[in-house]
């Protein structure tokens, strides 16, 4: 089957250097981040990627300067859904702004890879205030080892770079292959503006742990994608199905 199409819900934006999300350029300028899930709309199954986060918990817990778009439940019911109808979860990561409503999906699967959940059980110092293990601790994960058959339509690609264990979900649709980014990214990442001289075929993300991994799982991710979907791109949250 190929006529899935994604929908985005996006739930928050916080101003952003643009410096964070294209490595080492646009120091000073700011844009705006938008934090999202998507669901997975024309299978039998209702996934969902990513659990999201809500403003208060992002303000009050993590500090960070974000503006509710709508909440997670507003999110769904606009696309006549609850939390106890989706089936599965499939976590690109788990830092905190991805997880922190993991819990709120009672009956569904939700699917990491290994290595990120053994990371974030112990997150490095240096990265740790991203992952709050105690608000996905005890939840039954089913756990992926590298690229994944989901179902039919959908599989996940092994993307490291941004966390250790980062994976990106492809989606078959009716135009080709759509791509999830599971590295924090936006549109210019996959596509550098010409007008910078001698400029590479995709750029770094701003953040990562490993700097070549994560220009790597960019490079792939635009190699094999029809359609690529950048995590934090702003201009998705008037989008109200992928492909349109």
């Amino acid at each position: 089957m190929d006529n899935c199409v994604i929908r985005p819900i996006p739930l928050f934006e916080s101003p952003m250097d643009k410096s964070l999300m294209t490595y080492r350029m646009n120091i000073g300028q700011t844009i705006r981040s938008v934090g999202y899930v998507w669901f997975i709309e024309g299978l039998n199954e209702k996934i969902l990627v990513d659990a999201g986060a809500s403003v208060h918990y992002l303000t009050t817990v993590r500090g960070i300067p974000a503006k509710e778009i709508q909440t997670l439940e507003q999110g769904l019911s606009n696309l006549g859904l609850g939390f106890d109808d989706i089936d599965t979860v499939i976590f690109t990561h788990l830092h905190n702004d991805h997880t922190a409503g993991a819990r709120l999906f009672r009956r569904a699967r939700l699917f990491v890879q290994k290595a990120e959940l053994e990371f974030a059980e112990k997150p490095h110092p240096s990265v740790a205030p991203a992952y709050n293990y105690e608000s996905i601790k005890g939840l039954d994960f089913e756990l992926l080892d590298g690229d994944v058959q989901i179902r039919e339509e959908v599989s996940v690609l092994f993307t490291p770079g941004h966390t250790p264990g980062g994976q990106s979900v492809c989606v078959n649709t009716a135009r080709g292959k759509a791509i999830i980014s599971g590295l924090c990214t936006i549109t210019d990442v996959f596509n550098p503006p010409q007008a910078v001289n001698n400029i590479p075929s995709v750029l770094t993300p701003g953040m990562h742990i490993n700097v070549i991994e994560a220009y790597d799982s960019v490079l792939r991710i635009k190699q094999m994608a029809d359609i690529i979907i950048p995590n934090h791109e702003p201009d998705l949250q008037s989008c109200a199905c992928i492909p349109q």
